[in-house]
């Protein structure tokens, strides 16, 4: 079983492939490998607690994914409340996940 650790840093309403992205992270979650989803730079905004694209996160919270979203991004972009299943996290943390045995990386 590996880990997958995917850098998410594009939006939705920016990239046509960001709901791909969601559903990659499902498939390898169904197949027995853990999943973490890092929100950094613009991949933070659907983060945004009421945004539209917000719920996805608490599904993908709900199937065992966790969902992290960069500190520093966050205060760039004035947000403050986060969508459920969302946590905050910084660059140590992230340092942290890529550096640990079986992990693998996917920048988005």
């Amino acid at each position: 079983m590996a880990h997958y650790l995917i850098l998410e840093s594009r939006d939705p309403y920016d990239s046509g492939d960001w709901q791909n992205m969601q559903q990659i992270a499902k498939d390898m979650q169904s197949r027995g490998n853990g999943v973490t989803v890092f929100l950094v730079q613009n991949g933070v905004i659907p983060a945004r607690k009421g945004d539209r694209y917000s719920a996805s996160f608490a599904e993908l919270q709900k199937l065992g994914i966790t969902i992290l979203a960069d500190d520093f991004s966050l205060k760039e972009r004035a947000i403050d409340e986060l969508a459920e299943g969302v946590n905050t996290a910084d660059m140590d943390r992230l340092v942290q996940l890529s550096l640990q045995g079986d992990t693998k990386t996917i920048w988005h």
